[in-house]
Protein backbone atom coordinates (compact mmCIF):
# COMPACT_ATOMS: atom_id res chain seq x y z
CA UNK A 1 0.00 0.00 0.00
CA UNK A 2 1.05 3.55 -0.62
CA UNK A 3 -0.08 6.95 0.60
CA UNK A 4 0.53 9.91 -1.69
CA UNK A 5 -0.21 13.57 -1.10
CA UNK A 6 0.57 16.06 -3.84
CA UNK A 7 0.19 19.84 -4.03
CA UNK A 8 -1.05 20.32 -0.46
CA UNK A 9 -0.68 23.10 2.10
CA UNK A 10 0.64 20.72 4.79
CA UNK A 11 3.59 22.41 6.56
CA UNK A 12 4.40 19.89 9.29
CA UNK A 13 3.84 16.20 9.95
CA UNK A 14 2.80 14.69 13.28
CA UNK A 15 5.59 13.02 15.25
CA UNK A 16 3.60 9.81 15.64
CA UNK A 17 2.65 9.29 11.99
CA UNK A 18 4.82 6.16 11.78
CA UNK A 19 2.66 4.59 14.52
CA UNK A 20 -0.57 5.36 12.69
CA UNK A 21 0.50 4.27 9.21
CA UNK A 22 2.14 0.90 9.14
CA UNK A 23 2.51 -1.69 6.41
CA UNK A 24 3.03 0.96 3.75
CA UNK A 25 5.49 0.51 0.92
CA UNK A 26 5.67 4.19 0.00
CA UNK A 27 4.82 7.49 1.67
CA UNK A 28 4.82 10.63 -0.48
CA UNK A 29 4.29 14.27 0.40
CA UNK A 30 5.20 15.95 -2.90
CA UNK A 31 5.06 19.50 -4.26
CA UNK A 32 3.61 21.05 -1.15
CA UNK A 33 4.43 23.42 1.67
CA UNK A 34 6.20 20.92 3.95
CA UNK A 35 8.97 22.66 5.92
CA UNK A 36 10.02 20.20 8.60
CA UNK A 37 10.42 16.45 8.79
CA UNK A 38 10.18 14.93 12.28
CA UNK A 39 12.98 12.41 12.88
CA UNK A 40 10.30 9.84 13.77
CA UNK A 41 9.22 9.84 10.12
CA UNK A 42 12.35 7.80 9.42
CA UNK A 43 11.04 5.04 11.72
CA UNK A 44 8.40 4.17 9.12
CA UNK A 45 9.40 0.85 7.56
CA UNK A 46 8.76 2.02 3.99
CA UNK A 47 10.70 1.23 0.84
CA UNK A 48 10.39 4.81 -0.43
CA UNK A 49 9.91 8.10 1.38
CA UNK A 50 9.31 10.90 -1.10
CA UNK A 51 9.32 14.56 -0.08
CA UNK A 52 9.97 16.02 -3.54
CA UNK A 53 9.26 19.68 -4.24
CA UNK A 54 8.64 21.01 -0.74
CA UNK A 55 10.28 23.69 1.40
CA UNK A 56 12.53 21.43 3.46
CA UNK A 57 15.89 23.10 4.26
CA UNK A 58 17.50 20.26 6.21
CA UNK A 59 16.72 16.74 7.34
CA UNK A 60 17.02 15.65 10.97
CA UNK A 61 19.54 13.15 12.23
CA UNK A 62 18.09 9.69 11.81
CA UNK A 63 16.96 7.64 14.81
CA UNK A 64 18.92 4.56 15.82
CA UNK A 65 18.51 1.64 13.43
CA UNK A 66 16.73 3.62 10.73
CA UNK A 67 17.02 2.10 7.27
CA UNK A 68 15.62 4.12 4.40
CA UNK A 69 15.89 2.27 1.08
CA UNK A 70 14.95 5.30 -1.05
CA UNK A 71 14.76 8.92 0.13
CA UNK A 72 13.55 11.48 -2.42
CA UNK A 73 14.34 15.13 -1.59
CA UNK A 74 14.57 16.59 -5.11
CA UNK A 75 13.62 20.25 -5.64
CA UNK A 76 13.54 21.24 -1.97
CA UNK A 77 15.17 24.27 -0.37
CA UNK A 78 17.71 21.83 1.09
CA UNK A 79 20.86 23.70 2.15
CA UNK A 80 22.62 21.03 4.16
CA UNK A 81 22.48 17.45 5.32
CA UNK A 82 23.02 16.61 9.00
CA UNK A 83 26.67 16.25 10.02
CA UNK A 84 25.93 12.80 11.44
CA UNK A 85 23.22 10.22 11.01
CA UNK A 86 23.24 9.75 14.82
CA UNK A 87 23.89 6.02 14.71
CA UNK A 88 26.42 4.17 12.55
CA UNK A 89 23.76 1.59 11.63
CA UNK A 90 21.44 4.15 10.02
CA UNK A 91 21.51 3.68 6.26
CA UNK A 92 20.03 5.29 3.15
CA UNK A 93 20.39 3.14 0.02
CA UNK A 94 19.48 5.81 -2.54
CA UNK A 95 19.05 9.49 -1.82
CA UNK A 96 17.93 11.98 -4.45
CA UNK A 97 18.87 15.60 -3.72
CA UNK A 98 18.85 16.89 -7.30
CA UNK A 99 18.03 20.57 -7.84
CA UNK A 100 18.65 21.57 -4.23
CA UNK A 101 21.10 24.10 -2.75
CA UNK A 102 23.56 21.58 -1.28
CA UNK A 103 27.16 22.80 -1.44
CA UNK A 104 28.78 19.91 0.45
CA UNK A 105 28.27 16.28 1.42
CA UNK A 106 28.83 15.07 4.99
CA UNK A 107 31.26 12.22 5.71
CA UNK A 108 28.46 9.69 6.29
CA UNK A 109 27.56 9.81 2.59
CA UNK A 110 30.74 7.75 1.99
CA UNK A 111 29.74 4.95 4.36
CA UNK A 112 25.98 5.07 4.94
CA UNK A 113 24.65 5.40 1.39
CA UNK A 114 24.96 3.46 -1.85
CA UNK A 115 24.12 6.30 -4.25
CA UNK A 116 23.30 10.01 -3.97
CA UNK A 117 21.80 11.73 -7.01
CA UNK A 118 22.95 15.37 -6.87
CA UNK A 119 22.59 16.77 -10.39
CA UNK A 120 21.74 20.48 -10.44
CA UNK A 121 23.32 21.27 -7.06
CA UNK A 122 26.13 23.74 -6.29
CA UNK A 123 28.05 20.72 -4.95
CA UNK A 124 28.16 19.18 -8.43
CA UNK A 125 29.12 22.49 -10.05
CA UNK A 126 32.56 22.26 -8.37
CA UNK A 127 35.21 19.61 -9.15
CA UNK A 128 35.05 16.58 -6.85
CA UNK A 129 38.47 15.80 -5.36
CA UNK A 130 37.45 12.92 -3.07
CA UNK A 131 37.38 9.61 -5.01
CA UNK A 132 35.08 7.95 -2.45
CA UNK A 133 32.51 10.70 -2.91
CA UNK A 134 32.92 10.43 -6.68
CA UNK A 135 31.88 6.76 -6.41
CA UNK A 136 28.75 7.57 -4.40
CA UNK A 137 27.55 10.97 -5.63
CA UNK A 138 26.15 11.09 -9.16
CA UNK A 139 26.43 14.53 -10.76
CA UNK A 140 24.46 13.62 -13.86
CA UNK A 141 20.71 13.52 -14.29
CA UNK A 142 19.06 10.42 -12.92
CA UNK A 143 18.16 8.07 -15.80
CA UNK A 144 14.59 8.23 -17.08
CA UNK A 145 12.24 5.59 -15.74
CA UNK A 146 13.71 5.57 -12.24
CA UNK A 147 11.55 8.44 -11.03
CA UNK A 148 8.43 7.23 -9.25
CA UNK A 149 7.05 10.57 -8.14
CA UNK A 150 3.39 11.39 -8.50
CA UNK A 151 2.63 12.09 -12.22
CA UNK A 152 1.04 15.48 -11.62
CA UNK A 153 2.02 16.71 -15.10
CA UNK A 154 -0.23 14.05 -16.62
CA UNK A 155 -3.16 15.15 -14.46
CA UNK A 156 -2.50 18.80 -15.30
CA UNK A 157 -2.74 17.93 -19.00
CA UNK A 158 -5.97 15.96 -18.53
CA UNK A 159 -7.66 18.32 -16.11
CA UNK A 160 -6.40 21.89 -16.61
CA UNK A 161 -6.94 24.14 -13.61
CA UNK A 162 -7.43 27.85 -13.98
CA UNK A 163 -7.61 30.24 -11.04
Amino acid sequence: MTVQFSHTSIKTLPDDLYLRWHRLVMISFEYGELEDIPFQMFLSPVARLSLVGNKVETIPTLPAGAIVPVLELTANLLKELPATLMEPTAFIMSMNVQHTSLTSMPEWVKTNTKVVWAYGTPFCAAPMADPTLADRVMCFERPAGQDLTYPISLLDALYPYQE
